[in-house]
């Protein structure tokens, strides 16, 4: 009898080991250098956009009703309400560093308005061109290859009031 005991310990620490690595993001990659690292940060985290750099340069806020919003999956997708459209791809970190795979609509309408076709455009530009993350508090600003800042973003459920991109 003690050994059915030990056998349904061992099943339950087992149980409970998995369910722990798949909690912490854990995808099966062994590969050197892992070992240690943290859960990477985005994994599971919904933003809604409250600024990004326009074609002149200048920091615009998004069309009011029409904020885009990216969630990043914890299998390595992205969602995104980019205003108008839905759209899903990929994405990968690796410590600061992000890439943002060309997406496939989810579900698409036409923009009836210039300006949120325009804004749509230039939200999937900005989001291909991203180099790098960092998150600051209730606040995510994706920079491009020249470390500008891109886009800015508030944590879901938390106000737009945060401060928009930084000049420069």
């Amino acid at each position: 009898m003690r050994d059915g005991h030990h056998a349904l310990a061992k099943a339950a620490f087992l149980i409970i080991v998995a369910a722990c690595l798949v909690s912490a993001g854990y995808s099966g990659d062994t590969s050197p250098g892992d070992a240690g690292q943290a859960a990477e940060p985005l994994m599971g985290t919904a933003w809604n956009l409250v600024g990004y750099r326009a074609d002149n340069g200048s920091v615009v806020a998004p069309l009011p009703g029409k904020e885009p919003s990216v969630i990043f999956g914890g299998d390595g997708t992205l969602s995104v309400s980019a205003g108008c459209n839905l759209y899903s791809t990929s994405y990968r970190t690796d410590g600061s560093r992000i890439m943002v795979e060309p997406a496939t609509a989810a579900g698409t309408h036409p923009a009836v308005e210039q300006d949120i076709a325009r804004q749509e455009s230039r939200y999937w530009e900005l989001l291909l061109a991203a180099a790098s993350y960092r998150v600051e508090g209730n606040r995510l600003v994706i920079t491009g290859l020249s470390g500008q800042d891109l886009l800015a973003f508030s944590r879901a459920g938390e106000p737009a009031d945060v401060p928009l991109l930084a000049m420069e």
